[in-house]
């Protein structure tokens, strides 16, 4: 039970402080309350900046890998340019969907769900058999990191109700990414002297920690906001679309049908996206 400051019991049986001994016991209960507190908001830190370290560090690790991986699977440029882009490019079309998402059905259950697809995703690249296999593992773990960067930073807000402590926190979390920027290629060329499957294996023991850690971060409160299909869809069809043509009439020619069809697809998602 919780150490109480000591009471004496006056004729009437009301217990009042005894006035011959210290407010230790309560100052200890104090301190003990408030690193009970601290525990608690370090679980969501802890939390949030795994996550934005797996999300950055797979954008530039891959990059020293290609050669070999071109080797192994094969592909040619625009199939390797896929390996970095399919992952670029449906994390940052996605983030529209997976901030409402993360609203919707709580910040700490979009996490979860976010960094376990990204975490199957990792395993299911580092054992891909072709190189179309690694395209669509690696689109989705775009989904994934998608997921997990908005609801970080959500979790992050919950946590940190002061302006000052939040402010410390975000600042915790983009160091975080800034580091896994800087080593993202350095890792990547050493793990890739031993295999370049091993860069999506690490992602695997980093992910398994954050949802560990998870466990210890309170639920989040759910927020009603409205889906935005038609905006979403049109993002996604302008990015999609721009990139595609840029990728394929690079690597072929751009007076490709198919290349023609896809700025196409572009343009006039992107007009649909600035109507809506």
């Amino acid at each position: 039970m919780p150490a109480t400051a000591p009471t004496v019991t006056s004729q009437s049986g009301t217990p009042f402080p005894d006035p011959h001994v210290g407010p230790e016991p309560a100052l200890e209960a104090v301190r003990v309350a408030g690193r009970a507190r601290d525990l608690g908001r370090l679980a969501p830190l802890g939390v949030a900046m795994l996550g934005f370290f797996v999300v950055a560090l797979d954008a530039q690790i891959v990059n020293v890998a290609l050669p070999d991986i071109g080797a192994a699977l094969g592909g040619g440029l625009a199939g390797l340019q896929w390996v970095v882009t399919g992952y670029t490019l449906t994390f940052s079309s996605l983030l529209l969907f997976a901030g409402t998402l993360s609203d919707r059905v709580g910040a700490r259950r979009a996490y979860g769900l976010g960094m376990a697809v990204f975490v199957l995703a990792s395993a299911l690249c580092g054992f891909a058999p072709t190189l179309p296999v690694l395209v669509a593992a690696r689109v989705a773990q775009g989904v994934g990191a998608a997921l997990i960067t908005p609801t970080s930073l959500a979790l992050l807000r919950e946590a940190y109700e002061d302006a000052r402590a939040r402010a410390k926190a975000v600042a915790y979390w983009a160091l975080g990414g800034s580091v896994a920027a800087a080593a993202g290629p350095v890792l990547g060329g050493l793990l890739t002297q031993l295999d370049w499957r091993i860069i999506f294996f690490i992602n695997l023991p980093v992910g398994g920690l954050a949802l560990a850690l998870l466990v210890r971060v309170p639920n989040s409160p759910r927020r009603s906001h409205r889906f935005d299909p038609f905006g979403q869809v049109t993002a996604l069809a302008a990015l999609v679309g721009s990139t595609y043509g840029v990728i394929q009439g690079g690597s072929g020619s751009y007076g490709d049908p198919d290349v023609i069809a896809a700025f196409v697809v572009a343009a006039v998602g992107a007009a649909g996206f600035v109507a809506s």
